[in-house]
């Protein structure tokens, strides 16, 4: 059995707060400016019969409606939400609540018969005569509540959808600073390489470097950045790369087509793939290594392809080496978050190249 639940003080606020207690003071004096009209014509509140007998028969009229709405509210829908009992209790307090009105009218009828002279006393006639005021004016109060309740979800979706934009782009945002140090990283210890070896292409790289970190740090910080500049960027990330590597060693080839301009894409979306290219295509290779980037641009959609050779000789190095660190995870995740449905991305590990394909829908 349930135990009878005492509205808390805490709930009751609850359900008042930003100014709710507002419409339900507008509803109840609606309600009891229609019964002032209504028992005006009967000749009540007016001089002739005094106020005294007009205020309390007003009361009789609203207190038995005021206990029956906010007991429906407060006692009959938190003891049985959504059951089979919720409407035989329903019913039973409205014909408690009514019927203490009945008898309270039965009473004042019988105790001042010179003003209620032509109604009869009697309990069903009272309750005839009365049903149908008292049942319009609970159902006007449950619309109230239900308009309330429904508002109230509403705002709470609002807020849930806010919520998720707002963690959506945190998200993003986290995963995108992901990026700088990761890239920073590497490139960092190609320059450490470098300057071991005393290599005058160290001062090159830093000033290209310099480059890179100034769009890095100051243009992407919008959603959004010009597809030609992220192609610069990646171009120029390439060109960085290609100082230390020797030609003859590492074969580069880039293809561009198609109208960049007009275009916009998530910033430092590509540059984790072409840096897993040359990180697992060229630095563990043995032998000859080569790179493939091939870009087309149409009006609708952008079709990245990258190829990396893999190690002839492999033997003794870890196979999950190709499928990508934290950067390619990072890039996943973001495309799922900012091309929702309208990316499509394929990873090919093959035996003697490592591919990404991956189209993206403006």
């Amino acid at each position: 059995m349930r135990p009878i639940i005492i509205p808390s003080v805490a709930a009751v606020k609850q359900h008042f707060k930003n100014y709710r207690w507002l419409l339900h003071l507008v509803f109840w004096l609606l309600v009891i400016g229609t019964y002032v009209v209504q028992l005006r014509s009967l000749g009540l509140f007016k001089p002739d019969h005094g106020y005294v007998m007009s205020i309390v028969t007003l009361l009789i009229k609203v207190l038995p409606a005021f206990i029956l709405a906010y007991g429906f509210q407060f006692v009959v829908l938190p003891l049985f939400p959504r059951t089979a009992i919720f409407w035989a209790t329903l019913l039973i307090w409205l014909m408690v609540t009514y019927s203490i009105q009945v008898i309270l009218i039965k009473l004042m009828i019988q105790n001042e018969p010179v003003i209620f002279k032509a109604f009869d006393p009697s309990f069903f006639k009272v309750a005839s005569r009365n049903a149908g005021d008292y049942l319009f004016q609970f159902v006007l109060f449950i619309a109230l509540y239900y308009f309330i309740d429904i508002y109230d979800q509403q705002q709470g979706i609002r807020r849930l959808a806010e919520f998720k934009t707002q963690k959506i782009k945190l998200e993003s945002s986290f995963l995108k600073s992901q990026v700088n140090p990761h890239f920073l990283f590497n490139t960092l210890n190609n320059i450490y390489a470098l300057s071991l070896k005393k290599s005058d292409q160290t001062a090159v790289i830093i000033d290209r470097l310099e480059s890179l970190l100034n769009y890095m740090l100051y243009e992407c910080q919008a959603e959004l950045v010009p597809l030609e500049n992220e192609f610069k960027f990646t171009s120029s990330y390439i060109d960085l790369e290609k100082l230390r590597h020797k030609e003859d060693r590492c074969m580069v080839s880039v293809d561009i087509r198609g109208e960049v301009s007009d275009k916009n894409i998530a910033p430092l979306l590509l540059i984790n793939f072409i840096e897993n290219a040359f990180k697992h295509g060229t630095k563990t290779s043995f032998g000859k290594s080569w790179i493939n980037m091939d870009i087309e641009v149409t009006d609708k959609a952008l079709n990245f392809r990258l190829q990396n050779s893999k190690p002839q000789h492999t033997q003794g190095q870890a196979i999950s080496e190709y499928k990508g660190g934290i950067g390619l995870k990072n890039v996943k995740r973001r495309l799922e978050i900012l091309y929702p449905q309208r990316h499509s991305l394929t990873v090919n590990n093959e035996k003697e190249k490592f591919e990404v394909d991956l189209i993206i829908n403006f």
